[in-house]
């Protein structure tokens, strides 16, 4: 139960126990030595826009609250330049993306569902990165943490039409590469074998991987840890697998004063 674990959900813990995430921001903070209080996150609504963190957004999210109109619209992208600052972003499924600029002494954090990864949210915080600090996207290293496999992400066709219509420009070897089908069921309450609404299995990590290489980093540049939060119960919440009693991850990645 996320109760009784790092659940770093403000708004997946049971009874909205604010005090337990806290706690839980502050072990994580320790264990990565960095002051809970830099640690800075966004409301995150599966959209594609980023937002530039400064020094006056600090610690907005968790120990202070999000202010206005932050707390209504939402960003799944989050950069900064500034020292001391930790941005997060929360997961359980999704794809976290976390990228670093050596040359200019920049960060950003990506927070990538299904619909975001249509909306190429990776590919947006990179855009900002060049415009923001000059960042170069060759010279950008990015990780691709835990997020659920092509096993296990079964979806529906008005899915599966989505990521069709938004990477309608791949060929179809590399398209299907990304995208297996199940099949057909029978529906046997007409008594027939026709078919009944098939699925298919996106591979959302890989997804990601060639958004990030599309818009110039280099495949050498990017980590990919391959670890499906689905099918490891021990190590990571899961909202497919657990539904609303899961809890969820956070990515983590700061500048060091």
């Amino acid at each position: 139960m996320p109760e009784n674990s790092l659940n770093l959900s403000f708004s997946r813990e049971p009874g909205a126990n604010r005090l337990n995430v806290l706690e839980n921001y502050r072990i994580a903070a320790s264990q990565l030595s960095v002051e809970p209080g830099s640690v800075t996150r966004m409301s995150q609504v599966h959209g594609s826009d980023v937002i530039r963190i400064g020094e006056e957004h600090r610690g907005m999210g968790v120990t202070r609250e999000l202010p206005g109109e932050l707390s209504v619209h939402g960003y799944d992208g989050m950069i900064t330049n500034v020292p001391g600052i930790t941005l997060s972003t929360t997961h359980a499924d999704c794809t976290p993306v976390l990228l670093y600029d050596p040359e200019n002494g920049a960060i950003g954090a990506v927070h990538s569902g299904w619909k975001g990864t249509c909306l190429k949210i990776a590919a947006e915080t990179v855009k900002r990165m060049e415009e923001e600090f000059g960042s170069r996207p060759e010279n950008v290293k990015a990780v691709i943490g835990p997020a659920i496999s092509l096993k296990h992400f079964e979806v529906r066709k008005d899915v599966y039409e989505q990521f069709i219509d938004a990477f309608s420009d791949l060929g179809q070897e590399t398209l299907f590469g990304l995208i297996k089908k199940d099949g057909t069921a029978d529906n046997l309450s007409t008594g027939g074998a026709i078919e009944a609404d098939p699925k298919w299995h996106i591979d959302m990590r890989g997804f990601v991987k060639l958004t990030l290489i599309r818009c110039g980093l280099l495949a050498d540049n990017i980590f990919d840890d391959d670890l499906c939060t689905f099918s490891d119960p021990s190590r990571f919440f899961s909202h497919r697998r657990d539904g609303t009693r899961s809890g969820a991850m956070a990515a983590f990645i700061a500048i060091r004063k």
